[in-house]
């Protein structure tokens, strides 16, 4: 008899016909989707180039219309695996092309297009293992996982053994279904949750790999124990895992922007300005110190909808604040080396400060700010990078949800904030600043 076999024999002999019937419903409602990504995978390899990118590109356009039958950690997941095949596909096409050091006799200014997009592909490969591609059209990924990378929504648990193959799991709907069931079921009893807490997002190859989340579950990190019994009960291995950074220093995924992601009508400077001017809600109310010295190349924003009270200026209740992010965030090298294992993330992740609520909680993982952009480059988070005989950094302009804004003591004074979600940051400007 086979393990994985073995793996059900006993459970489905003691189980009673009803459990049975409920347990094949709860099954079709939570692994459709993993269904679904599976003959997506087998119909995609034996498509020509041209075919794959439209494939991927309706899945895309599709995903975001989908509101049922999958959770908003499912949809996040799979957009981003959706959207680094499209680039790795369209490498392989006429749709994109490297973006090359500016001719020595170009304007090599701050407000030069070309030159910010090299520097920010000279940054972002850097500071996240990552090539910045121009695409052509709509074959364009965004800005969002630049910025957003370092949110706590972009990454996962990932569970790794050996005890089934993944040809088996591939092939074999009723074991797939079962062994993810089973799965389920441990970490929830690990975690004492609802097994409808975990989301099991993905199932992939290199002996078998299972990705997952825990929705009620933040600061895993530091749950080592709970993290080794998952593995002895299950029979593998767990690792952390973001959807965008890669831990091998050699493999690189690719980012894909268009000129179309711009909107020049934003562009701006700010050197007839003052030096800071109070901005927000009445009760979000806080000092915006203005990029002096910086271009300013805007963004397309109407992605974000319809609704713009968000970033106007009026101190609407809706106003989001705005803050500043360097292409790289706290401890990025150890992050992409260390395969994002606990005991490697940021500064103050562990730091107590208070949410939206009054509350006392943990500042957890997320995207750092800084609310001078000064402060990200005196403190190494937009290193400049060299064009010929200047340097110039790239730093994000963004508006941020003030609500999800976290602060500890210790970060206000290094004047930083957390954002843990990518939801709730949106950039609209990359600003460009040469330093002397």
């Amino acid at each position: 008899m086979s393990i994985t076999s073995q793996i059900f024999k006993q459970k489905s002999q003691n189980q009673s016909q009803s459990e049975i019937i409920l347990q094949k419903k709860v099954i079709d409602d939570n692994f459709s989707y993993i269904y679904h990504h599976i003959q997506s995978e087998i119909r995609l390899k034996n498509k020509p180039i041209h075919e794959q990118i439209k494939y991927l590109q309706d899945d895309i356009q599709n995903l975001d219309k989908q509101n049922n039958n999958i959770t908003q950690e499912e949809k996040k997941y799979k957009k981003s695996r959706l959207k680094i095949q499209l680039m790795s596909v369209l490498r392989q096409s006429e749709h994109v092309k490297s973006i090359i050091i500016p001719e020595i006799n170009q304007r090599i200014e701050k407000d030069n297009t070309n030159i910010m997009l090299y520097v920010l592909k000279e940054a972002i490969s850097r500071d996240q293992n990552r090539e910045f591609l121009l695409t052509d059209g709509i074959h364009s990924c965004g800005f969002d996982s630049i910025i957003g990378v370092y949110g706590q929504d972009q990454q996962c648990l990932r569970f790794r053994t050996k005890e089934v193959e993944f040809k088996q799991l591939q092939l074999y709907d009723k074991l797939r279904d079962e062994y993810l069931f089973d799965f389920k079921e441990k970490v929830a009893k690990i975690y004492q949750i609802e097994s409808s807490e975990v989301d099991i997002l993905d199932i992939t190859e290199g002996s078998t790999i299972i990705s997952f989340k825990i929705r009620s579950k933040i600061d895993l990190e530091n749950d080592k124990k709970s993290i080794e019994f998952l593995e002895k009960v299950c029979n593998g291995n767990v690792e952390f895992y973001n959807y965008f950074v890669t831990a091998q220093d050699k493999k690189r995924t690719e980012i894909g922007l268009e000129l179309n992601d711009f909107n020049s009508k934003f562009n701006m400077t700010w050197d007839h300005l003052p030096e800071f001017e109070e901005r927000g809600p009445f009760n979000h109310r806080y000092n915006y110190y203005f990029p002096k010295g910086c271009y300013g190349f805007g963004l397309n924003i109407t992605k974000y909808g319809q609704d713009d009270n968000w970033i106007k200026m009026n101190g609407n209740q809706d106003e989001w604040r705005i803050l500043f992010h360097g292409t790289s965030n706290s401890n990025v090298e150890s992050i992409i080396k260390a395969s994002l294992k606990p005991g490697t993330r940021q500064a103050y992740t562990n730091d107590d400060c208070i949410d939206e609520y009054g509350r006392t909680v943990k500042v957890g993982n997320g995207i750092y700010f800084c609310d001078n952009f000064m402060t990200c480059i005196k403190d190494g988070y937009a290193n400049p990078i060299k064009v010929h005989e200047k340097n110039f950094s790239t730093i994000f302009m963004s508006r941020v949800n003030p609500k999800k804004i976290r602060q500890s003591l210790q970060m206000k004074e290094k004047h930083y904030f957390i954002v843990n979600n990518s939801e709730d940051v949106r950039p609209y400007r990359i600003l460009m600043y040469e330093v002397n």
